[in-house]
This record gives C-alpha cells, sequence and structure tokens, in this order.
C-alpha cells in the first residue's frame, strides 16, 4: 500500500519572501522530481534536493518554504496541463458515443498518471494552499468535457446536465483512481473499469430525473 501519510492534510506551506522569479526554481523543480522518483514522499527534503541539483540549500529556501510547497509547485505544473479534447461524433453512432467518449476521457486521464510520480502528485494533494485552485480547475475542465460529450449525443440532448452534477461526476472519476493508486501504487485497469461504470450510472440517473 502507498504511504500517504499527511498527504490530504498537508499544512499549508509557510509563505515566502521570493516570488520565486529565481532562475533555479527550474532546476530545483527537476531534482524534486528525481528525489520523488527515488525516495518517494517519505524521502524528500529540501536537503535531498539541494544535493541532487547542487543548488545551495539557503537559495533553496528563499523560493520554497517547505517540501510541501516544492510538491505544490509539482502538482500545480501537472494538474495545470491536463487536457480534455472531445472528439466529434463522425462515424461513430449516436447511441454509441456518450459511452465511447467517457472511455476516451477517462482513459487519457489514466495516460497522464501512469508513471507513479505524476499519479501521486496529481491525486494526492493539495499539498499546500497555492496547489488547492489548480486541482479544483482540473476537475471543472473534465466536467466541461463530460457535458460537451453529453451535449453531442443525440439521445441526451433534452437534458438539462447540470454543471455543479458534472463536477461530481468528475469527482467520481479522480476518486477511483485515488483509491486505486492509495491502495495498489497505480492506476489499474479495475478502476478505469470502475470510474467509467459509475459515472454512467451516475449521469443516467441525471438523466432519469429530467423533465420530459
Amino acid at each position: 500500500m502507498t504511504d500517504i501519510k499527511q498527504l490530504s492534510g498537508a499544512p499549508a506551506s509557510r509563505l515566502v519572501v521570493s516570488s520565486r522569479s529565481d532562475d533555479h526554481v527550474p532546476a530545483i523543480l527537476q531534482a524534486a522530481e528525481i528525489v520523488l522518483a527515488r525516495l518517494g514522499y517519505g524521502g524528500l527534503s529540501l536537503a535531498e534536493v539541494a544535493k541532487v541539483s547542487l543548488i545551495p540549500l539557503a537559495r533553496i529556501y528563499q523560493n520554497f518554504a517547505d517540501r510541501n510547497a516544492v510538491l505544490g509547485a509539482l502538482s500545480t505544473r501537472l494538474l495545470s496541463g491536463l487536457s480534455f479534447p472531445v472528439e466529434s461524433r463522425g462515424s461513430v453512432r449516436p447511441e454509441q458515443y456518450w459511452p465511447h467518449q467517457l472511455s476516451r476521457l477517462i482513459g487519457r486521464l489514466a495516460m497522464a498518471m501512469e508513471d507513479p510520480s505524476a499519479a501521486f502528485l496529481i491525486l494526492c494533494g493539495p499539498f499546500d494552499v497555492a496547489s488547492s485552485r489548480p486541482r479544483l480547475d482540473a476537475t471543472h475542465r473534465l466536467s466541461v468535457a463530460l457535458r460537451r460529450a453529453l451535449e453531442q449525443d443525440d439521445s441526451r440532448m433534452d437534458g438539462r446536465w447540470d454543471g455543479e452534477a458534472l463536477d461530481y461526476a468528475a469527482d467520481i472519476i479522480f476518486a477511483c483512481f485515488r483509491r486505486s493508486y492509495v491502495t495498489e501504487g497505480r492506476i489499474s485497469r479495475t478502476a478505469i473499469e470502475m470510474a467509467e461504470h459509475a459515472v454512467l450510472s451516475f449521469v443516467a440517473g441525471l438523466g432519469s430525473d429530467v423533465p420530459s
């Protein structure tokens, strides 16, 4: 089982004086990725990052107050890079379009987490206050993609797909993946299938509540 003690409730990092405009920041984050991949969360420290990056520890502290701030920056970068394009229906039959697109969107998210360190950074935050918003934004982008897919399905065009409800659908996907990562250290095929089934059932329930 993956050790994620204190991950979900990681204390907010102390404020730092620097605005992180230092030219060393990319090298610091690259070194942090290396340390995280080699030693895991428990082995990550600013001192280890200093050893790998060959940047003085004092300079690192000018940009990052603690390891949670570093993890937050890494997490923000990954979350901000998540995208969920929705294909046009093309030759896909109308009744197959929504399940097809859902499977594709979930698969795209799973691919972004094939690397265990990436899965950790995407799923186990927020690590500091600054990385809270990017997680919400990524969830909302997935929610918008789900809505676009639903709106292109002729059989569901009459549905009033509430944005908040589809945010919950997106949360379901992240929750299935997080459970898989915590228990198995990876995103399993079972987790992908569970996420697909859970969202299909959830959306079907929403559709049944829409007045005809």
